[in-house]
């Protein structure tokens, strides 16, 4: 038997100007992307990594970068794209392979971020222009637990979207007025003996969200939130305060959603201190040295918080005739707002409590405010 191979030769008559791509060589692309595209090439890029997802969203990590040359080298690279999400690099401050302690004004010169997370690094300035390029796109800084003690807070008015700012944890001295439209949220917590005036949000009415704690701040001033609408949460933990003062807390709303004073060694509230507050808000001042609850002070705060909540947990406080005023009926409707965690100096829960006790022991007792520091 013999095999036969018929091979069928189809001629096919082109017009001109036709092409078949299977009759002739495949044009080369005069300019070929990297395989890496569109990120930088992967071994100009080291030790920093790009990624991108189905939405071009660029990211770069360079946590692993350990110097300032190694930066500025890595950042020569061809990009394919200039716009990116994120630029983050997260370190251990107590490594010594690792010697990042500058960031050069152009080293991300036409690129733009808009969100940038630069942490546990040994950087102690950051240059007016590092960021430049990223003025209108900008929405998130984040340089905490960094050396920095420098900080170009008068060019945040030129980022038209920045929205949070974090510089917790550097060695800041100053925090200077701040002139924002945008910003909602800034924390400059633990950087010691930081100074502030009194109009330092003056110029940044969006702001919603501060964070001043750890601090070392010994008297908070006054009116220092009186021209923010929207002022929701702020935070002076771990400080230095011995009173709230007089107008602390004025917001022209009452927008107050959570406060914490958590820490310090307050021992007096004044009239009048804390207001504007939602009546849902959360107030804590755990772990202070409060000894008395006089009506005059703290019946005012209570009167806001119809559905919200007071903790006095961990104050010495004494539960004597001072917290009659906390039992006009039984059961007592301010009761429900202290928290369930607080207690007497003796360890006796104050919401267990015999209102009995006061009606019989108090009878005749009026609140007196003790005299204290007050300043205007």
């Amino acid at each position: 038997m013999v095999l036969k191979i018929v091979v069928v030769c189809v001629v096919v008559v082109l017009g001109v100007g036709d092409v078949t791509p299977a009759l002739v060589n495949p044009v080369q692309d005069s300019n070929p992307q990297p395989r890496e595209w569109p990120c930088p090439d992967e071994t100009d890029f080291l030790p920093c990594t790009c990624t991108s997802n189905q939405q071009t969203d660029l990211k770069i990590d360079c946590s692993g970068v350990k110097s300032n040359l190694e930066l500025q080298r890595v950042f020569t690279s061809i990009f394919p794209f200039t716009d990116f999400l994120e630029l983050r690099i997260v370190q251990d401050p107590y490594d010594d392979a690792y010697d990042l302690n500058t960031l050069d004004p152009f080293v991300f010169a036409g690129l733009s971020f808009e969100r940038v997370i630069i942490q546990g690094t040994k950087i102690k300035e950051v240059n007016e222009q590092v960021f430049t390029d990223s003025h209108n796109h900008l929405n998130y800084l984040n340089l905490a637990n960094n050396d920095i003690y420098d900080f170009p807070f008068e060019t945040i008015q030129l980022y038209t979207r920045l929205a949070n700012l974090i510089l917790d944890d550097n060695n800041l001295i100053t925090l200077p007025n701040i002139v924002s439209t945008t910003l909602q949220s800034i924390s400059v917590s633990g950087n010691s003996n930081l100074q502030f005036k009194a109009n330092v949000f003056n110029n940044a009415s969006m702001l919603s969200r501060i964070s001043l704690a750890r601090n070392n701040i010994q008297e908070f001033p006054q009116h220092v939130f009186q021209n923010l609408d929207y002022v929701a949460i702020v935070d002076l933990s771990g400080n230095e305060m011995t009173f709230v003062n007089e107008f602390t807390f004025d917001p022209p709303r009452e927008t107050l959603l959570q406060i914490s004073l958590d820490n310090n060694k307050i021992d007096l509230v004044h009239y009048n201190s804390i207001k504007g507050l939602m009546a849902g808000a959360h107030v804590s001042l755990a772990g202070n040295q409060i000894i008395y609850l006089q009506e005059v002070f703290y019946k005012p705060i209570l009167d806001q918080l119809p559905s919200g909540s007071l903790d006095l947990s961990r104050n010495p406080l004494l539960c004597g005739c001072d917290i009659h005023w906390l039992y006009p009926s039984d059961p007592s409707p301010y009761l429900s707002i202290i928290t369930d965690t607080t207690k007497c100096y003796d360890g006796t829960l104050i919401h267990y409590l015999i209102p009995s006790y006061f009606a019989l022991q108090c009878p005749a007792y009026t609140t007196v405010a003790p005299k204290g520091p007050k300043k205007h």
